[in-house]
């Protein structure tokens, strides 16, 4: 039987309470196109340098580096990165910074402000960046950010926007990428507070925490443990977050950064309307927010029904994943789903209870022990 070739290639990376991940989208008789996702927190950086060298050095090129938003375990281990030789290796930076939040005049483009930086976006007048490495620096040479929206926001098109369509990039032989997050108001939120939220992004979220112990409830009645009324997310810097739908020969992967449950949801709605669709299915999510019971909706998982449901977390902070959300998504997805945990932990490992899966139907995968290093992988195959 041939075998059926790799569409997209997934690793979220160990990145404890973050997100870091390596997508990769082969392309037949060409480079691969890899994109980098977030940097987790400080320490997730010598990991995810590791990774980045492990690569062919003929090949390190990195297509696309996607910053989702200002938050410790997203930009921590992004910062020292943006300051290595590793990202003179990038074709375009991904990330909406001070400038890219101003109000501005109907029709008019916001863009990069004359001067200024990713690295200074990042770090304002708070510092210079520095990785740690003897002998890197910062990059002497202006990186690209956002040239693939024109110097613009990364943003979802507005409901009833002139463009009547999503916001997609189409890359030649490569996959599209369509902008599922964050909206115009979420970007006018984050404008009022930018300040004051890049300076708490710059410290640990974990940072003198101790935090409570994690206890365990029951697994027995999950329709109850779904059902429970939780508060959706309200964080200015999470509804800030960039979300895509990539998709890539026949394969499809939501990334759902820490992005708003029904922002994803009307995101989703908005492209599977485009195409005629009551819903859009996909191949994998990669739950939003680690798996937290508000941002993890029924909304989202009835807009995007999905084979692979990918949790980026250890828990060790603040407990996630929620039981409600992967109890959502064991009953509401389609028959069979698989839950794609980047760590082994007491919280997640009850998921993989025998008789849990017997009743349910899902299966449950975690890092192989000899790949620990490149946390969860994950491989959608090509379709015709």
């Amino acid at each position: 039987m041939a075998t059926v070739p790799t569409a997209i290639h997934v690793e979220v990376l160990p990145a404890r309470l973050g997100d870091c991940l390596l997508v990769e989208c082969p392309r037949p008789g060409g480079p691969t196109w890899r994109m980098v996702v977030d940097g987790g927190p400080p320490d997730t950086w010598p990991l995810l340098e590791a990774r980045l060298r492990r690569l062919d050095p003929a090949d390190r090129h990195i297509d696309v580096v996607v910053v989702t938003h200002v938050d410790n375990d997203h930009i921590g281990g992004m910062i020292p990165f943006l300051s290595s030789d590793l990202a003179a290796d990038v074709g375009d930076f991904w990330f909406n910074g001070r400038t890219h939040l101003s109000p501005s005049a109907p029709g008019a483009t916001r863009s990069i402000e004359q001067g200024e930086s990713l690295v200074t976006a990042l770090l304002g007048p708070l510092g210079t960046a520095k990785s740690g490495r003897p002998g890197a620096q910062t990059p002497n040479h202006p990186l690209p950010w956002n040239t693939a929206f024109g110097g613009g926001p990364v943003e979802a098109a507005p409901a009833g926007a002139p463009s009547g369509g999503p916001t997609t990039v189409t890359v030649p032989d490569g996959p599209t990428l369509t902008v599922l997050s964050p909206t115009p108001a979420g970007l006018a939120k984050l404008a009022a507070t930018w300040t004051s939220t890049l300076h708490a992004a710059l410290q640990p979220r974990d940072r003198g925490l101790t935090p409570p112990v994690d206890v365990l409830g029951p697994l027995d009645d999950l329709p109850h443990l779904a059902g429970e009324r939780t508060p959706t997310d309200s964080s200015v810097p999470n509804g800030s977050s960039i979300a895509l739908l990539l998709e890539h020969r026949g394969a499809s992967i939501v990334l759902g950064a820490d992005a708003y449950g029904d922002v994803l949801a009307a995101g989703l709605h908005g492209v599977a309307r485009a195409r005629g669709q009551q819903s859009l299915p996909v191949d994998a999510i990669k739950l939003p927010h680690h798996g937290s019971q508000a941002n993890v909706v029924a909304a989202l998982l009835a807009a995007a029904p999905a084979g692979h449901y990918l949790v980026s977390t250890n828990g060790d902070v603040f407990h996630h994943p929620d039981d409600p959300a992967i109890a959502r998504v064991v009953l509401d997805a389609p028959a069979g789903p698989t839950l794609c945990f980047n760590y082994r932990t007491a919280r997640t490992a009850r998921w993989a209870d025998p008789g849990l899966v017997r009743a349910h139907g899902h299966r449950v995968v975690f890092p192989q022990p000899d790949r620990a290093d490149s946390g969860v992988v994950v491989d959608l195959p090509a379709r015709a």
